[in-house]
């Protein structure tokens, strides 16, 4: 009999406005089915958008991630017992957004928190997944709970959970949080902020010179192999298609085995990983004897 509930946040374009389904899709699907009979797994539907991607007039990743952090919450509180939550790239920050005021409301939740699993974390923190010494795409996130046990599963040529310190794709992604077709002036308001502010996680490494001409080739070499990586391994373009070689990356955990060079375990994929992680702690975790 299931006896805990496991909360599924997909990343863009795995969900949209008005998504009411229970069942477990995208990605994250292949951690569910990995789950025993203890796990009950649910999906929360919210917009998972960014922007233009995956529909034109989407709206922006900071009110998609909002709106997902409130659907989150309100799924929580109808919950009892203990609760897992799994997150993939956006649906990752949904979850640290929910937990985060959550904590700040004082609300008892936290404490029923058996594991949260993020996989591709665009906040995923230096070291937390061999390989990956850097922040995530969008850097520093707001902190989860103390005592919530967290699992990261990220891979080391994925952009989005392990962007170069320096990488031009961090100023993107620091200027297009607010991007929406819907609402143009909100978005340059948004992105002006920023700019007036240097808010730029990489604003300390960015001078004006010669010097920092010459480290910007290369930051653009490295910037086009980090895209390369993040886009599909297959791209049709006017109805050619062209291989890629290095995509793939952001969309690998389902498919590819996660820690090769493990002598112990070398063929688990990324969301079996954090499956079997959410079984050890279901049995050995803090909960488990309550």
């Amino acid at each position: 009999m299931s006896w805990i509930t496991v909360l599924v946040v997909g990343g863009t374009g795995e969900s949209h406005t008005g998504d009411t389904r229970t069942q477990v899709t995208g990605l994250l699907a292949a951690v569910a089915d990995e789950l025993d009979d203890r796990f009950d797994c649910r999906w929360i539907g919210y917009p998972a958008s960014y922007g233009p991607a995956p529909h034109r007039d989407g709206m922006s990743f900071t009110q998609s991630v909002a709106t997902g952090a409130v659907r989150l919450r309100r799924a929580l509180a109808a919950t009892t017992g203990p609760v897992a939550l799994v997150g993939y790239s956006q649906g990752a920050v949904v979850i640290r957004t929910a937990l985060t005021e959550l904590w700040a409301d004082g609300s008892p939740v936290p404490s029923r928190i058996l594991g949260v699993g993020l996989v591709a974390d665009p906040h995923q923190p230096p070291g937390v997944v061999p390989g990956c010494d850097g922040w995530g795409v969008a850097g520093p996130g707001v902190d989860l709970p103390p005592g919530v046990p967290v699992h990261w599963v990220g891979a080391t040529d994925d952009m989005i959970c392990n962007a170069g310190p320096d990488s031009f794709v961090r100023d993107i992604a620091d200027l297009t949080g607010g991007m929406t077709l819907a609402a143009l002036g909100r978005w340059g308001s948004s992105a002006w902020t920023v700019l007036r502010a240097n808010s730029f996680q990489n604003a300390r490494r960015t001078t004006v010179g010669p010097s920092q001409w010459r480290r910007d080739v290369r930051r653009l070499a490295s910037a086009w192999s980090e895209v390369r990586c993040y886009l599909p391994s297959v791209i049709k373009v006017s109805g050619v298609r062209v291989v890629n070689t290095r995509g793939g990356r952001h969309t690998c955990y389902p498919t590819e085995p996660y820690r090769r060079a493990s002598v112990t375990d070398p063929v688990s994929t990324g969301c079996q990983v954090i499956a079997q992680w959410l079984q050890v702690q279901a049995t050995f975790g803090g909960l488990a004897a309550a």
